[in-house]
């Protein structure tokens, strides 16, 4: 399981990226928040269903990447780009 979140955290990495390259905003610093957005929440839900042994650890991708995509959303695509 650790493998396919390691895998996806890269993917939003690069997503974020590659969206804030086309946006002209600074990428390096949006391709670390596109891995901090995803991989925390993921993190966090894998930490709290394998403390209490409930069952869907797997929907810890699914909680991180509704939260990365969530900022990516909100805030990345909502810049203007410079003129």
């Amino acid at each position: 399981m650790a493998a396919i979140g390691g895998i996806v955290s890269i993917v939003f990495t690069v997503w974020f990226y590659l969206t804030a390259e086309s946006k002209k905003a600074p990428a390096i610093q949006w391709a670390i928040a596109g891995f901090i957005s995803y991989f925390v929440p993921y993190l966090v839900w894998i930490k709290l269903v394998a403390a209490k042994k409930l069952p869907y650890p797997s929907a810890g991708i699914l909680v991180g990447g509704i939260c990365a995509w969530l900022v990516l959303t909100l805030i990345l695509k909502k810049l203007k780009q410079p003129e």
